[in-house]
């Protein structure tokens, strides 16, 4: 059994397999010098002791592979638990040390084809990429004195989005249609009684609280009680959101932190507007070239959809994206310019370059739909 070039492995003295050696040695001299056969064996053995240490370290840690298991994208301050798989692939038990960047782990007495799980809960508090890194194999079996280590490639890089506060799905919804068409002039929702707007339900028994107008007069006659109409809520628009990472050339710290507060805003409605209420999402991060990320409803899918969040880098300008890159949604979806500055032309220059008025947020605002996340 070997492994590839690009992942050879080694043999290494630990401190007490050195400490052993220079007795060893010590004694060997001391024997030959005095010709003391009895203690000049004993070196002998000292020394094969270390080289049959050497060659069962490394056959138990060349019966083993480790596997890290690929994590979804997570968003900061997220627990995750990322998992290595390891997996004896010879005919003999192994005891081997698994480690990674951060943590070790003693798998002792793995049975051949046997897998074992190593892992441990962390949080990863800053957005962006976390570059993988090898997982390393080692075993100092029997006597710890020589350990014969390997390293796999390395994993892949974990994908950090921006956190995600608390948000009303509902009232986020009711914002955003009260707000649509006007650039943030509110206005009143003309709504139509037909079954674009709601369906009704069925009827049930009157609560304190509920509309006169909802009642059911002729089911409350024959049932003798008050009973109100009950309605599905009213379909919601897809939503196209527009994020822009605005960041000045001499940032200040309160700049940055405005950026990846923007950046979590955006992260909270698509979450709140795709899981929650279930309607596809469309997002587009200002200065990325690529396409427009498509956000099915539900979490599956979605926060691969986000990824453009965890790479988006601060500019003072950006281009306007182009009508082309929206499609045919643009007419008929709830649109909206999240940017990191306050009162920010991005969204009015995008309405023109479109035709279409987008609503502008930004993190300065407080909205009672929207709590912010506490990493701490």
């Amino acid at each position: 059994m070997t492994l590839s070039p690009a992942i050879r492995g080694r043999l290494r003295f630990t401190p007490e397999g050195l400490a052993w050696l220079v007795a060893a040695i010590v004694l060997g001299l001391l024997a030959w010098s005095k010709s003391l056969n009895l203690l000049l064996v004993l070196a002998y053995v000292m020394l094969v002791l270390l080289a049959l240490n050497a060659v069962l370290a490394r056959a138990h840690a060349l019966r083993v592979r480790a596997t890290p298991v690929p994590l979804p994208p997570v968003f900061a301050g997220e627990t995750v638990r990322p998992i290595i798989i390891v997996e004896n692939v010879a005919r003999s038990s192994a005891t081997v040390l698994v480690a990674d960047a951060r943590t070790q782990w003693s798998v002792e007495e793995l049975r051949p084809q046997d897998r074992a799980e190593c892992g441990e809960s962390r949080r990863f508090l800053q957005r962006g990429r976390t570059a993988g890194t090898p997982i390393v194999v080692a075993s100092g079996f029997p006597f710890g004195f020589i350990r014969y280590e390997w390293r796999t490639a390395a994993a892949a890089d974990l994908i950090v989005l921006p956190a995600v506060g608390q948000v009303d799905a509902d009232g986020l919804r009711r914002y955003v249609l009260r707000q649509a068409g006007t650039e943030g002039r509110s206005r009143k929702v003309l709504r139509r009684a037909t079954a674009d707007l709601a369906d009704v339900r069925g009827v049930r028994p009157y609560r304190p609280g509920d509309s006169i107008r909802a009642i059911h007069w002729r089911s409350s006659a024959r049932r003798r009680a008050l009973m109100v109409r009950e309605y599905d809520a009213a379909p919601s628009p897809d939503l196209v959101l527009v994020v822009e990472p605005w960041l000045p050339d001499d940032a200040s710290p309160q700049d940055r932190a405005n950026l990846e507060a923007a950046l979590s805003l955006a992260a909270a409605i698509l979450q709140a507007w795709s899981s929650t209420l279930e309607i596809r999402t469309y997002l587009i991060v200002a200065g990325q070239g690529t396409p427009t990320g498509i956000c099915p409803p539900g979490e599956v899918g979605l926060r691969e959809a986000m990824i453009p969040l965890a790479d988006a880098i601060g500019a003072a300008s950006f281009a306007t994206p182009e009508p082309s890159r929206f499609g045919r949604s643009l007419g008929r979806a709830a649109r909206i310019v999240v940017s990191s500055r306050p009162n920010s032309p991005f969204a009015a220059a995008l309405s023109r370059a479109t035709g279409k008025a987008f609503i502008a947020l930004d993190p300065s605002q407080r909205f009672p739909w929207h709590q912010p996340p506490k990493l701490g």
